[in-house]
């Protein structure tokens, strides 16, 4: 699997793109992330963890244009938030994959 985060925070395949436009694609490639990740917690027991993931997703993705246009402290508080939270929902699936019989 490749790393989500460092997809995640690599910001633009187009340096050249405007940082409103960096940003804006960060916060769908985030969004895109955690609905993948909802996508694997399917078969989990515990169908509130789902949910809360999806609850999660949407409101970033109404507030996608408002994140864009945030200050650079506020974008980068929220990018690093989002990347710890992808990082320990990686590990949960990590662990419980460890315990899952196939």
């Amino acid at each position: 699997m490749s790393d989500i985060v460092a997809d995640l925070l690599r910001l633009s395949e187009d340096p050249n793109a405007d940082p409103r436009t960096r940003r804006r694609q960060t916060m769908e490639r985030l969004v895109q992330t955690l609905l993948a990740m909802a996508d694997t917690e399917m078969g989990s027991e515990d169908p509130q963890h789902r949910h809360s993931i999806i609850h999660l997703t949407t409101i970033i993705r109404k507030m996608t244009g408002r994140i864009a246009e945030a200050d650079d402290a506020t974008f980068s508080a929220i990018v690093r938030e989002a990347a710890m939270l992808i990082r320990s929902l990686q590990r949960r699936q990590a662990d419980a994959a460890r315990f899952t019989v196939h």
